[in-house]
This record gives structure tokens, C-alpha cells and sequence, in this order.
């Protein structure tokens, strides 16, 4: 039997909750997809293709090759026409030994009689709706066939197992599901915690100072740190790498990773992802600016990642020690002879939310020696260098977006790096979306030197032309 996962729908309600994919959206702290794949290894399959789309890095860096579940995944790209129930007609002879298909925010809620084995004898199913199915399960190319024609639309098979199939449809739905296993739920489930006492899941790493609350039922992840004279439960989800600063109170609601909130807080029914607080009742999204009370945490570097940071701020340090001098003539000259000057314009921000960044504007629609010198050799970026230098913004990556004019890109991007340097620099056929979602793809130190050495020269060769 094998598996095809389909992560490549869009569902624009699991926007709201960050730049995580939705496949990866945490249940009780542990992915979506990693249920999946938990399903695959009870069932005994081995064999798992898993078809992506916004986020595929993401994805492919959590799941990997599949060992940890003792699967062997393979991963393919959506066609952009194509359809989930088209592919599966389409592969059809792949399917002679049976098939489990999971597309869309599709959770295998188990009742309180659930047993692994009950999942190897029910019956052919299909839930969801007959062009664009969620769930669909078949142990042989007959019952699949049977279900992909429409021949057969039995709904009751994970029923039989003691699976109620839940459809997580929008933010509330989703709460509600943490809420229920946080309740007792999860206890039915692989925990991601390592202890587990009083209804209760802890991770490692937890400190706590005596005088917080831990009050159950809670569900903690790893590497949390609780302030003095916070109370923390109960019906709290709290994930990986959170902080929470002291007298604060959060009770029947969830955390995402990575998240800090201030002190002197009351926190109820609501979803806080970095700066982001999350209505639980409609899903109302409040960006919040000040990051004193709720903001998003930097993960922990890893290697790569400290070494490009490094190196990268070094050869940032050695431009503007060479930019220094020049800017502050060329400036003085550029202000006297008013050919152009800095304007502050509102950009969006991965921790604050959003920053006010200067931006050197051409005033006059004339030639200028001092203006084509002043850009050749890239001294209107010299300010955002100094930002850069002070960790505000990175050396190189993507283009800085505007607010509110790239809304829209915001909410395509999985991850946001705001930088001094882009392929916008050198590219005259840049496309912002596009390039951002590449970069966001294959970043790595040699990308990053080759955008900052591309730019220098484009730039330095055609200063002032444009």
C-alpha cells in the first residue's frame, strides 16, 4: 500500500497563524503532517509521496527522507491545473496495492476506543466531497477505483476504527481541536512532551521559578521559560521556544513557536503567534507593534546560519568603512543642490511587525554628476547598511516590503528576510514574488555573496540610470 499527502491547497485562514505551512500547523505541539505519517507507520506503509506547494522547504527540511517513521517519502510539485482527484485518476496503476490519500487541514481525531489494528480491517471510505476529497482509503486498485469513479461512497470506514474524521475549517475549528487535546485527548497520541503527569505534557528544557503556576490540564513544548508570578493553565498550549515574562497569566489558550509575551498579561481564548494576536472566536488578526508585550522570537542559529551571518556582517562593516567618507560629501552635495533626498516610508518587519526605513528619492528630473557618483557607488543604501550592521535588517536576501502596497506578497511568503541587497539590484526582469519565494528556498552563504558582489558592480556600471 502506499501514500500520497497533498500540502499544495491553499487555505488563507491558516495564513493568519504566520509563515508556517498549514501541513505543519502544530496539534498538541506536534505537526499536522507528523500524524500522518504516524497513521502511515500503524497501517504499515512504506512507501509515502507527499505533493507540495508554498512551503515546500519547510516541509521537506521536517519530514526528510521519512526514517524517522520508517517510511521512504518521496516529494513532486502540484501542477497548477491539476486537481487532487485528476492525479489520482491519472496514476491509477499505482495504486493496485491500495492507497491512503489525505489532502487539505484533515485531522484522524481517535475516539477513546481507538487500537492501531482497528485501522488495517475497516472498510474502503472517501470524506469529503466527491471532486475534492480529504480522506480517501482503499486496500486494493478495486476499492480505489471504485471510490475515485464515484462507484462506492461509503463515509463510514474510519468510523469502524474509532476515528471521528475532523476537518479543521478555519481558525476556530482549529483552537477547538488543541482545546480538546489538551483536555485529555493527546494521551491517545505519540506526545511530543517527555513527561507526562497530572493530564499534563511537559517538554525538556522547561524553567520555571517556584513561584509559577503550572496549573493542569497544560501541554508545554521545549525550551520555555516562565517568569516569576506567571500562572500558566489551565487548558494552555504552549509551544517549542517560548518565553513568557513574569505576572503574566494565560489560561485556555495556544502559543505558537517561538514567541515571546511581556508581563503583567491576562490571556484567554486567543491564538499568539509572534506578534500576532489571534482571535479563537472568528479569527480577527491584530498585529501588534509594540514587541514589549507580544513579539516573535529568533530561533536558535544554527551553524550555516551563524557563520553567513558572520560573514557576511564583516563584509557589510568593510562596505560602509569604504562608504563612509564619500557618503558624507556626496550627501552635502546632493542636499545643496537638491537633486534628491531620504523619505521615510512604512515597510513590514518579521519581529515588530512593521519599520519606518529611509529611502533616497531623485527630486529633480535632471542630469547630475553628483547624483550618478552618489548612486554608482551605492551611498544611497549606506544607511540601511548601518541598520544591517545593527542586525535590523540582513546583508542580502529579499527586497524589503512595502506596506501596505505588498500586503499581498506578505502573505505568500513563508519566510521574510528583509535586506539591504536582492536580485532586484542586478535583475532588470526581477519579479518581487517570485524572486523572494526563491531565496527563501536556497539560501546559503554562496547565494548571499553572490547577490552582494552582483549588486555592487550592476550598480557601480549603471549608477544613476534610472
Amino acid at each position: 500500500m502506499k501514500a500520497v499527502f497533498y500540502t499544495a491547497k491553499t487555505l488563507p485562514w491558516a495564513e493568519k497563524l504566520g509563515g508556517i505551512p498549514w501541513s505543519l500547523l502544530p496539534v498538541a505541539n506536534r505537526p499536522l503532517l507528523d500524524y500522518w505519517l504516524e497513521t502511515c507507520a500503524d497501517l504499515g506503509i512504506n512507501q509515502v509521496q507527499i505533493i507540495l506547494g508554498e512551503g515546500a522547504g519547510q516541509v521537506e527540511e521536517f519530514a526528510g527522507s521519512g526514517d524517522r517513521w520508517g517510511v521512504e517519502i518521496q516529494y513532486s510539485f502540484a501542477r497548477m491545473s491539476e486537481q487532487p482527484l485528476d492525479y489520482l485518476k491519472a496514476t491509477s496503476d499505482r495504486w493496485t496495492d491500495g492507497l491512503l490519500f489525505i489532502s487539505g487541514a484533515f485531522f484522524l481525531r481517535r475516539r477513546q476506543g481507538y487500537q492501531p489494528a482497528g485501522l488495517k480491517v475497516m472498510s474502503a471510505c472517501l470524506h469529503g466531497q466527491s471532486k475534492s476529497p480529504f480522506f480517501l482509503y482503499g486496500k486494493n486498485g478495486e476499492e480505489v477505483k471504485a471510490l475515485l469513479d464515484g462507484k462506492s461512497s461509503s463515509e463510514h470506514g474510519l468510523e469502524q476504527a474509532h476515528i471521528h474524521p475532523y476537518v479543521i475549517e478555519g481558525i476556530p475549528s482549529y483552537f477547538e481541536l488543541n482545546m480538546k487535546m489538551v483536555e485529555g485527548e493527546f494521551s491517545r497520541y505519540l506526545t511530543a512532551g517527555f513527561s507526562d503527569s497530572g493530564d499534563s505534557s511537559i517538554g525538556y528544557n522547561v524553567m520555571n521559578p517556584p513561584s509559577a503556576q503550572l496549573n493542569s490540564p497544560l501541554i508545554i513544548g521545549n525550551d520555555c521559560r516562565f517568569g516569576v508570578m506567571s500562572t500558566i493553565g489551565p487548558k494552555a498550549v504552549v509551544a517549542d521556544h517560548v518565553i513568557v515574562d513574569s505576572h503574566t497569566t494565560l489560561t485556555r489558550c495556544l502559543i505558537l513557536k517561538d514567541t515571546y509575551i511581556g508581563r503583567n498579561l491576562e490571556i484567554e481564548n486567543k491564538i499568539i503567534s509572534g506578534n500576532r494576536l489571534i482571535s479563537a472566536v472568528d479569527g480577527t488578526t491584530i498585529e501588534i507593534a509594540d514587541a514589549w508585550l507580544v513579539a516573535q522570537n529568533r530561533p536558535a542559529m544554527r551553524t550555516e546560519d551563524l557563520v553567513r551571518y558572520t560573514i557576511l556582517w564583516f563584509l557589510a562593516l568593510t562596505v560602509a568603512l569604504i562608504q563612509i567618507v564619500p557618503f558624507c560629501i556626496l550627501f552635502l552635495l546632493v542636499w545643496i543642490t537638491r537633486i534628491g533626498a531620504y523619505r521615510q516610508e512604512v515597510f513590514h518587519d518579521p519581529r515588530t511587525g512593521f519599520v519606518k526605513l529611509p529611502v533616497f528619492h531623485k527630486l529633480e528630473n535632471r542630469k547630475s554628476v553628483v547624483y550618478r557618483l552618489f548612486r554608482a557607488g551605492t551611498l544611497d543604501r549606506f544607511p540601511w547598511l548601518l541598520l544591517a550592521l545593527r542586525g535590523r535588517l540582513f546583508v542580502c536576501g529579499q527586497p524589503p516590503m512595502r506596506h501596505p502596497a505588498d500586503d499581498e506578497i506578505i502573505k505568500q511568503l513563508p519566510q521574510y528576510y528583509p535586506a539591504v541587497f536582492s536580485y532586484a539590484d542586478y535583475s532588470r526582469d526581477s519579479d518581487r514574488l517570485a524572486d523572494s519565494l526563491w531565496y527563501a528556498h536556497i539560501r546559503s552563504l554562496f547565494e548571499d555573496v553572490k547577490i552582494l558582489i552582483k549588486s555592487l558592480l550592476y550598480r557601480f556600471f549603471r549608477g544613476g540610470s534610472k
